[in-house]
């Protein structure tokens, strides 16, 4: 019998032992079908009636002892300082342990990587402006966040997934620099029923690029004099204030449920955007619709659902298409917002309500992760919350 066929497995073993007991000539008969001596099917019986187990005692009692257990690992990594451990090359040489244990250790738990983003500094009155801001978001008007975002045609790194035998596509421009990019205006609401019409009010207002057409000056290769090219257009407040008043209030009227006709639009501090008071909105405040306008707190990204998911929703998809010019670059990222379906944007509107759990929690502080509230298995499950709950003492 060789080495290998000595030691039956797990599997052999239970395939002898049925309900605890053997039928007439068992033993020589599982040995011939094994392939294995008539001892070790002997010995595997006798440990099923005194232990009631077919395991083998070996398992985990042979082989090489281990030079580092899981907690001498835990005690000499956390003896590096935090700043240290920045790779895992960094850990090897502090810490005099091999690379590859290290990796064995990571992928068994020992210790995690984590990736950090630096966050905004924030000061006692942003803090406060922070915790008045989530408070108030109880109101039932309606929320309409509006944001510039660029988006451009490339990005310097991407990761693909390639066949033994496949090379990645060779990408280069001139410079950095060259890369088309178009800056956007988005605005949208949380997805709802529109008892009204009927239908499912999806949140997506709409997206308008800062660009005009205007006549080339000059032939060249691509075109002839005259012929009407896409032109970036500089976003000052006069700019921002008529895309506002001209595409972003008539989009809400058009498209917004009518059961409430108060609209907020929320803004940053950016400084085209203080061109758009509630005294200029006075003039689009018809047909019972009443818009006024409130800021974010400053440097607080994470209390606009724009810069929560949504945006990096709509880049993920519009990066898939490879753009080359402007033109593109509108056409891919216009596409990506109408592909996007009212279930994602529902599920950053979630993540926005357990941000603003969060802030209340830290009184108004950025120091925490963002929430993953496992949203996607929820909905598939027929389980999703419809609002994020919020203890009524951290609203007064």
């Amino acid at each position: 019998m060789t080495q290998a066929t000595r030691e039956l497995s797990s599997t052999k073993r239970d395939e002898f032992v049925k309900g605890g007991r053997l039928t007439h000539g068992a033993f020589a008969k599982t040995a011939e079908a094994l392939d294995v001596s008539a001892r070790a099917v002997s010995y595997t019986w006798r440990k099923f009636r005194n232990d009631g187990t077919t395991k083998s005692s070996k398992t985990g009692n042979v082989g090489r002892r281990l030079r580092y257990t899981s907690q001498a690992i835990q005690q000499r990594v956390g003896a590096v300082p935090i700043d240290q451990r920045s790779t895992m090359r960094d850990i090897s040489v502090a810490t005099g342990i091999a690379l590859g244990t290290l990796s064995r250790h990571l992928k068994k738990g020992t210790f995690r990587r984590r990736s950090t983003r630096i966050k905004p500094l924030l000061s006692d009155a942003n803090k406060l402006e922070r915790v008045q801001f989530c408070r108030s978001r109880v109101s039932p008007a309606m929320p309409a966040p509006a944001k510039p975002k660029w988006f451009n045609a490339d990005k310097d790194r991407r990761t693909v997934y390639l066949l033994p035998d496949e090379a990645p596509q060779r990408r280069s421009w001139k410079s950095k620099r060259f890369i088309p990019k178009v800056m956007f205006l988005a605005a949208v609401a949380r997805p709802r029923f529109d008892e009204g019409r009927g239908v499912l009010f999806h949140g997506k207002v709409g997206m308008w690029p800062f660009t005009s057409l205007v006549p080339a000056v000059r032939s060249s290769r691509n075109r002839p004099a005259g012929t009407l090219v896409t032109t970036l257009v500089n976003v000052n407040a006069q700019v921002y204030r008529d895309y506002v008043i001209n595409k972003v209030v008539p989009a809400i009227k058009a498209s917004f449920p009518s059961t409430n006709k108060r609209v907020i639009l929320q803004q940053d501090n950016a400084t085209p955007h203080r061109s758009i008071t509630d005294a200029e909105l006075v003039s689009v405040s018809t047909d019972g619709w009443t818009f006024v306008v409130r800021r974010q707190p400053p440097n607080s990204p994470d209390l606009n659902v724009l810069d929560l998911g949504f945006f990096a929703s709509i880049q993920s998809l519009q990066l898939k298409k490879v753009s080359r010019t402007v033109d593109e670059v509108i056409q891919y990222t216009l596409a990506a917002f109408d592909e996007l379906s009212y279930e994602k944007l529902e599920s950053v509107f979630l993540t926005f309500q357990a941000v603003m759990r969060l802030v209340l929690e830290h009184a108004g502080d950025n120091n925490f992760a963002l929430p993953h509230l496992k949203k996607a298995a929820l909905r598939r499950a027929g389980l999703l919350m419809s609002n994020v709950s919020c203890p009524v003492s951290l609203l007064l």
